[in-house]
């Protein structure tokens, strides 16, 4: 949720809690648009997609709740439906996304947060972008954090561009940011080079197809709750031409025999989107560390023109020891990112396997 304090001087009128359909995506898109700096444009392409076409949405549903005061939407929370399964139960989880609040209606976040916390009775809930007040919410309600979602890890493998992002935000002088570069990085101590084996290329290959994917040992019963990796969803998520940074590939495991898939995107940061880096969406199956580090290897021997640094997520405390050695930065959230909620009781397990791709959180 993004809100800010209003101001004393502010009044608010009486505001109604609503359902949103089909018919107020544009409205919708043009509300998230003001409130994100993205052009309504992109919003409403990306909203069309992320819920109209997504498999798993149940057309009885709404798309959200919003809050309006009097005619104009000032609030939002959307539905993105996502089936997990454990074992041979299929479950359906209801996450949400896109949770604005307009500054002046900040009073208001609890309620439309609650009336989305109420449709736990009937399905699991969950959230994967979730900022430091909404992680408040979560709690309140009795969310428990995904596990790994307090932290990503950042793997540099161009120096130049991060060392520009660090010292704009330590010093705000954008001429000096520019100038600083690479031996000013290295003195601040902040970063070295990743510890990792790239040779492994050749064990990793780009799968051009949700079919080919579809062909990968990804459908045994598993042992724990993950996402449900079906055809409909692999094809929506990765092959739907809505993002041609995303790209699916099989590595080729030797300690488990067979191949895994891993899927990644790219997407731009830094105060002037000067840094390029290569987000780990899904690693399915789970690996072991060692080989965790040879799939991170090959990617960096892939992507090494083309990304300043790896996006790690979901990483659990044990194997974040090891990328630290390897070279990786540990950045810590304010509050985590990703909460599950289980009001029905409706899981048969807490044993999660939970990954970036999951909801909307690296979209």
């Amino acid at each position: 949720m993004r809100t800010q304090a209003p101001t004393p001087t502010q009044q608010t009128s009486r505001v109604d809690l609503v359902s949103l359909v089909e018919r107020d995506l544009a409205e919708v898109a043009s509300f998230i648009a003001t409130q994100s700096g993205r052009s309504r444009e992109s919003v409403e392409a990306h909203l069309g997609w992320f819920l109209l076409e997504n498999p798993a949405r149940l057309n009885d549903l709404p798309l959200g709740f919003g809050l309006r005061s009097g005619d104009p939407l000032v609030g939002c929370i959307l539905l993105s439906p996502q089936a997990f399964c454990f074992g041979s139960n299929k479950i359906l989880f209801m996450g949400s996304s896109c949770f604005y609040v307009d500054e002046a209606y900040r009073g208001h976040g609890g309620r439309i947060f609650l009336q989305y916390s109420r449709l736990g009775t009937q399905w699991p809930l969950f959230g994967t972008s979730a900022n430091v007040q909404a992680a408040t919410l979560w709690k309140a309600v009795g969310a428990y954090p995904i596990p790994g979602s307090d932290a990503e890890l950042f793997g540099i493998l161009k120096l130049a561009p991060v060392a520009e992002e660090f010292v704009h935000r330590r010093y705000s002088a954008q001429w000096f940011s520019r100038l600083a570069g690479r031996s000013f990085l290295n003195a601040a101590g902040i970063c070295g080079r990743l510890k990792i084996d790239d040779r492994q290329s050749e064990s990793m290959r780009l799968l051009n197809s949700a079919e080919q994917v579809n062909d990968l040992p990804i459908h045994h019963p598993p042992a724990k709750l993950t996402a449900s990796r079906d055809p409909a969803y692999i094809r929506w998520r990765y092959y739907s031409g809505r993002d041609a940074t995303t790209q699916a590939f099989a590595f080729r495991s030797r300690r488990l025999g067979y191949d895994v898939l891993v899927t990644v995107n790219r997407r731009v940061r830094g105060y002037r989107g000067q840094i390029i880096t290569l987000n780990v969406l899904d690693v399915y199956p789970e690996v072991a560390a060692e080989e965790w580090l040879q799939i991170v290897g090959a990617l960096a021997a892939r992507y090494r023109n083309l990304v300043d640094a790896i996006v790690l997520r979901s990483i659990d405390p044990d194997r974040r020891k090891i990328f630290s050695h390897a070279g990786f930065r540990i950045r810590l959230f304010d509050a985590p990112n990703g909460w599950f909620l289980d009001t029905g009781r409706l899981l048969p397990t807490r044993d999660l396997y939970a990954v970036p791709s999951d909801g909307d959180g690296l979209i």
